[in-house]
């Protein structure tokens, strides 16, 4: 009775060997449209990065930008790895559609029928690799980007809104719970990196590829770094991991040109990162009273839709009062109880009336910390509260008379004071003409 079972089984598996290999032979074409879909979706990641930095610097208490500077630039250098090499498996997967349909015309290379001497003819087919070799190389090489790029991705993304979840609750709970215990979890983590990078060493040596004990710990501990790090994904990328490690000495060039491909993502990020505000999380720009920068005048920069430097209307202001427009971030509520203390409520008045004077605190407040000089003096700015046109940031917005102004060229000096840990100073110049008319 045994027979039929284990004969439907076996002819069970040929049907499943049978479509797992058409499945191979047939996946170009899955894999070259969703390359191309890829190739866009990943471009605008780059958006994506530019926006969650943004939302660091405006969140983020200052003390905390290296780690969110820490994540943004190891998103931006995710998302060009992964720009390079949907780019390059497409042209790639295009060559070898190519080669296919070459061979299927000229299955091998002419000899009598070569338009060039016979003795030339075998002499440099003799250095060329044969075309059914040079398109299975394509093709394993196209299969192998596709892997890794998505690979990189979900570590990246999981890794990402990990660390964004830890932030938050740390800031929530750092006024309840002792920081010791909050910075727990985090250290465990880089106790266990450290325990992996140990073992991985260790285990990797010639001498101890054979010891059961080391190499029992080593699987161990990257079981127990995996499931910390991973999460619910740990064995699917442990999956691709070791698909790469358990062939690399029978794919070593395969391996090698993925990490070339590293090499180029690590190139776009470089150029990329210019164009975003990554570096203002972990320094501050020097701004000299000679430079002019195009984010500090919204004639030059009208689309620019995160502000962080002060703004006024032009570099060149004809006859008009000078209008500045300071962005003020929600982290520095975490710093305005040392510059103005904390708004208290007066019981005795309406809810109405209390909520209109702790606006006016807060308006004060904000006068506190920030000190604006025009041409080395200081300015007495009565400053509002106002979103900007643009961006729609909050911020405040104050206006310099044309009678204090000289004619030429004027500087104005922003200072932003978060009380003992940062100080931004931001130097803006800017020609004044004034109207016909105006005596100076």
């Amino acid at each position: 009775m045994s027979q039929p079972t284990e004969t439907s089984q076996v002819l069970e598996n040929k049907k499943t060997i049978k479509w797992l290999q058409r499945l191979k032979d047939e996946s170009w074409e899955a894999e070259l449209l969703v390359s191309a879909i890829a190739i866009f979706g990943t471009f605008q990641l780059f958006g994506l990065v530019e926006w969650i930095t943004n939302r660091y610097i405006e969140l983020l208490p200052v003390e905390q930008y290296k780690y969110g500077y820490f994540i943004v630039f190891m998103g931006l250098l995710a998302v060009s790895i992964l720009v390079s090499m949907f780019v390059i498996h497409f042209f790639l997967r295009a060559y070898w559609i190519g080669l296919v349909g070459l061979n299927s015309v000229f299955p091998e290379y002419g000899v009598e029928d070569s338009a060039y001497s016979k003795i030339y003819t075998e002499k440099i087919l003799g250095i060329l690799p044969k075309q059914e070799e040079t398109i299975q190389k394509v093709d394993e090489l196209c299969s192998v980007i596709f892997s890794a790029a998505f690979t990189i991705l979900l570590i990246y993304s999981y890794l990402a809104l990990t660390l964004s979840i830890y932030m938050l609750i740390f800031n929530l709970l750092s006024e309840y719970v002792n920081t010791y215990i909050l910075l727990a979890p985090a250290v465990l983590i880089g106790v266990l990196l450290v325990f992996q990078t140990i073992f991985g060493i260790i285990g990797n040596l010639k001498q101890f590829k054979n010891n059961v004990v080391i190499q029992t710990w080593l699987f161990k501990v990257v079981k127990w770094v995996s499931m910390v790090t991973y999460g619910p994904l740990y064995k699917y990328l442990l999956q691709v991991s070791m698909v790469f490690g358990s062939n690399f000495k029978k794919k070593k060039s395969l391996v090698y040109l993925v990490l070339l491909f590293f090499v180029s993502g690590m190139c776009v990020a470089v150029v990329k990162v210019n164009d975003t505000n990554i570096f203002y999380l972990i320094k501050q720009d020097v701004h000299y009273a000679d430079q002019m920068h195009l984010s500090y005048y919204y004639d030059q920069n009208p689309d620019n839709f995160f502000l962080v430097t002060p703004q006024i209307q032009s570099d060149i202001i004809e006859g008009k009062t000078v209008k500045l427009f300071i962005p003020i971030f929600n982290n520095e509520r975490n710093y305005q109880d040392n510059a103005c203390g904390e708004y208290v409520d007066d019981k005795q008045l309406e809810m109405v009336k209390n909520k209109i004077l702790a606006r006016k605190f807060y308006l004060e407040c904000y006068h506190k910390y920030h000190t604006v000089k025009l041409n080395g003096a200081i300015v007495n700015i009565n400053f509002l509260k106002k979103n900007h046109q643009t961006s729609e940031q909050f911020g405040m917005v104050g206006f310099i008379d044309k009678e204090l102004l000289q004619k030429g060229k004027n500087t104005i000096e922003v200072t932003k004071t978060l009380g003992d840990v940062r100080e931004y100073n931001w130097s803006i110049p800017f020609y004044f003409q004034p109207s016909s008319g105006i005596s100076q």
